[in-house]
């Protein structure tokens, strides 16, 4: 595996003088790629290169001290420097309202980031490997990628390389232990909780058992496949850019309406650019919103509120503009604006939009049922306060069990509500946390744990 990546992998990613920051957690997959670097570090030595390795501590797990102390040692082993950052990764995810491995992972990514400028570094050094690409192709494909998603992860990308990522996680173990190197386990990457541990898990090696035993390898060909043709459309989207971006400014991007005349597959990343550029989301927009501004993007006068933005067909042009996000959170419709408490058995009417609102013990109601939910009675009983109907606030949150809690603005985008139905539409709360939009999404929290759980209702009716 060292012959392979010393002679065709590190030339390419590595250049002389260069000055690296690698992310080393303790597990096995970055051990072997300090190790791999600091070994081709000091076999050629006449390239002046250099190493430093950072470590992050997510204070969650019981071992995360002594993986903090594995890696310090392994540093002064190696005689080089050794960075260490530590934070509380749930408090995090709490405050930033993302679920628990998004939030932190963009904690890393900007420790990382600062770093690299503290202390001079040109490269960032990741560990991801072939199962990860494999894993990152099936997550994708599910979700419902295009080739931008299928294209997996890159060897490089700007100033993050990965150079294990054509090396499978049997090989990265062997080399550890033909090197003698110690490393950490994460237990946690072994239950079944996130979506990825499922495909790691379960999905991963039954594809391997029943259709291909070398499942990794042909998912690693179909993203390097596709990142070939990312690469070349996103050329010609380059080279096209400046004839159709008419105008471009921080807080407006147009489009002439010529560009509908390209092939979907140039317009769809010409649109996707011009969002990128109002909203900063790499990842640009959805799906269904690109498909929705293809079909509606040349009728002078639509108009459509999305994530972030807000885009307008005229006859000079499709508009993106950056909406003030802030702005919207502060204004409340009137006859929301006062919280209604809901106690146990007792109706509550907001006469302003014709409802009645009320926990209810039975979903049989004289009055015409709207909406209605369930709520599990124990988990009721034990809180603190009552469930309140209510406006939206700054600050909302809801809580999902394969994700945690999120952001009730993501929340919206993510159903496509736009700005204007947000400040209509009423939510059931106790304090930050969201328990329901009714109509929209309902949250996991105070669902009934099973069919043998008492259950209460949540009931919206007419007057």
């Amino acid at each position: 595996m060292y012959a392979r990546l010393s002679t065709e992998i590190l030339p390419r990613l590595i250049l002389p003088h260069s000055r690296i920051l690698a992310a080393v957690s303790g597990g096995p997959d970055s051990i072997a790629m300090g190790h791999i670097i600091w070994r081709y570090m000091n076999e050629n030595k006449n390239l002046n290169i250099s190493l430093i390795i950072s470590h992050i501590n997510h204070r969650v797990r019981e071992e995360a001290e002594e993986e903090a102390e594995l890696v310090r040692n392994i540093a002064q082993k190696w005689g080089v420097q050794f960075i260490l950052h530590e934070f509380n990764a749930k408090e995090n995810a709490e405050i930033v309202k993302k679920g628990f491995q998004e939030a932190s992972r963009d904690w890393r990514y900007k420790r990382w980031q600062e770093d690299m400028q503290r202390y001079g570094c040109d490269l960032l050094a990741t560990a991801h490997h072939l199962d990860d690409q494999a894993e990152t192709v099936l997550y994708r494909l599910i979700r419902g990628s295009g080739t931008t998603g299928l294209a997996g992860i890159y060897p490089r990308k700007g100033n993050v390389i990965r150079p294990l990522l054509s090396v499978l996680k049997a090989e990265i173990i062997e080399y550890c232990q033909e090197q003698k190197l110690a490393y950490a386990i994460d237990k946690s990457n072994f239950e079944p909780i996130y979506d990825r541990n499922r495909i790691r898990i379960e999905l991963l090696p039954e594809l391997e058992r029943k259709y291909n035993d070398k499942i990794q390898q042909a998912l690693g060909r179909t993203a390097e496949i596709l990142r070939w043709d990312e690469d070349y459309i996103n050329n010609q989207v380059d080279i096209i850019w400046d004839r159709y971006c008419t105008y471009e400014s921080d807080n407006k991007v147009v489009i002439s309406l010529e560009a509908w005349e390209q092939p979907k597959a140039i317009l769809s990343r010409l649109l996707r650019r011009a969002a990128t550029r109002i909203t900063g989301e790499t990842r640009g927009l959805d799906y269904k919103f690109i498909i929705l501004i293809i079909d509606e993007g040349i009728k002078t006068g639509w108009r459509q509120d999305l994530p972030g933005m807000w885009v307008e067909a005229t006859k000079n042009g499709f508009f993106f503009f950056r909406r003030e996000l802030e702005q919207v959170d502060e204004y409340l419709p009137y006859y929301q604006t006062d919280e209604k408490h809901l106690n146990l058995g007792i109706w509550v009417e907001i006469p302003e939009a014709g409802l009645r609102v009320g926990i209810q013990k039975s979903c049989v109601t004289e009055k015409e049922i709207i909406w209605s939910t369930e709520i599990d009675e124990l988990q009721f009983t034990k809180l603190n306060q009552t469930l309140v109907y209510r406006a939206r606030k700054p600050g909302d949150r809801m809580y999902f069990k394969k994700i945690g809690h999120k952001a009730i603005k993501k929340v919206f985008q993510d159903e496509g509500i736009t700005a204007k139905e947000r400040d209509t539409l009423p939510v059931i709360a106790t304090k930050d946390l969201v328990i329901w939009i009714p109509g929209v999404c309902r949250s996991d929290s105070l669902i009934p744990v099973d069919s043998t759980s008492s259950k209460l209702y949540c009931l919206i009716t007419t007057m």
